[in-house]
């Protein structure tokens, strides 16, 4: 199995069977899971707009793939 991914990485798209997560940070990292932190944008029933910030637990069983954002390092 591949080394988990560091605390602090920043994955471009997390994909489930069920959902995609974008823009994602991820929190903690094992063999087992994977935890991550996603921003998104909620609209309530009167058209307010908040930015809510969601920790996701999910087990490498659920992912389908991760896409981690390419840093350049100088």
């Amino acid at each position: 199995m591949a080394e988990p991914l560091k605390v602090g990485v920043k994955v471009k798209e997390i994909a489930t069977r069920d959902a995609i997560y974008r823009n994602c940070a991820v929190l903690h990292s094992d063999d087992i899971s994977i935890v991550f932190e996603v921003h998104r944008n909620v609209t309530d029933d009167g058209g307010n707009v908040d930015n809510v910030v969601s920790q996701i637990l999910l087990p490498w069983t659920s992912v389908q793939y991760v896409l981690v954002m390419e840093e350049v390092v100088s």
